[in-house]
C-alpha cells in the first residue's frame, strides 16, 4: 500500500515538473509573473514599469500573442509559455532585464 502511494505522488510531481519545464506551467520560484489574457497584461507578482509593460504588449501584438505567461526568477531567468513564439524570446528578455537599468 505504502508503495503504491509512493508510485501516485512520484507520477504527481513528475507531471507537474514536466509541465513548467514544457511552459505549460509558470515555476512557482517566479518572483515577477506577467500573465496575458486576451491580449492584455497583468503583472500578478512583481511589477512592471508603465513604458516596459507597453513594450511587451506591442512585441506580443506584434506576434499575434493574446494568451500565456512570462515568468522571471530571481537570478534573472525569464520563462515563457507555449503560446510565446520562440522568435520573440530574445526581444522580450532585452525588455524585461533592462527595466532596472
Amino acid at each position: 500500500m505504502d508503495l503504491m502511494w509512493f508510485l501516485i505522488m512520484g507520477g504527481l510531481v513528475s507531471v507537474v515538473a514536466a509541465s513548467i519545464w514544457l511552459g505549460f506551467l509558470p515555476p512557482p520560484h517566479a518572483t515577477t509573473l506577467i500573465r496575458i489574457s486576451g491580449g492584455q497584461l497583468h503583472a500578478t507578482k512583481g511589477g512592471l514599469k508603465a513604458n516596459t509593460k507597453q513594450d511587451v504588449s506591442e512585441i506580443l501584438r506584434d506576434a499575434g500573442v493574446s494568451h500565456g505567461f512570462i515568468a522571471i526568477t530571481r537570478h534573472n531567468r525569464v520563462t515563457f509559455s507555449r503560446r510565446i513564439p520562440a522568435t520573440v524570446h530574445q526581444r522580450l528578455r532585452n525588455v524585461l532585464l533592462n527595466q532596472w537599468i
